[in-house]
């Protein structure tokens, strides 16, 4: 006998609640998050290179970041979206992980492939995953209070 289907959000569990949200990166406006994660990185680039070194880890670090806030966030605020983004904008600090997660794990991998150890690459990920987590939690809180405006009623004279 199959199990009878989920009608809430209560009863999912936390791995449902991951597959979800990971469902919901399927709506992310990852165009524009691209290109915020290009100009984040060159504009880092950039001052490294006007500082007088040559950095290549910290920009791609700032780069992923901003690739993911800008992805999670934007997920946030967009108006057509499919039920799992829906899912998303109803529980946005749960929604919030896969971006904070993703960021983490990639910088991380960044950090130690680029020789700055376990224990630097931990740290580094570490923040530019909470920021990440940070702003598309932010931004969905946000958006979630944002109510739609109920069209007013006109009054009969009668």
């Amino acid at each position: 006998m199959a199990a009878p289907p989920r009608n809430s959000d209560s009863d999912l569990t936390k791995r449902d609640q991951l597959a979800v949200s990971g469902g919901a990166l399927t709506d992310v406006p990852w165009h524009a998050a691209g290109v915020a994660g290009i100009v984040v990185a060159g504009g880092d680039l950039l001052l490294h290179l006007l500082g007088g070194h040559l950095a290549f880890g910290g920009p791609i670090s700032a780069g992923i970041m901003a690739l993911f806030a800008v992805a999670g966030a934007g997920l946030m605020l967009r108006k057509r979206v499919g039920r799992a983004a829906q899912w998303a904008k109803r529980n946005p600090w749960t929604f919030a992980l896969v971006p904070g997660i993703a960021t983490a794990a990639l910088v991380f991998v960044l950090s130690v492939v680029l020789g700055g150890g376990i224990f630097g690459g931990v740290f580094t990920a570490l923040w530019h995953g909470a920021v990440a987590y940070g702003v598309t939690g932010v931004a969905g809180a946000v958006a979630g209070s944002r109510q739609p405006r109920q069209p007013r009623q006109r009054r009969s004279r009668y």
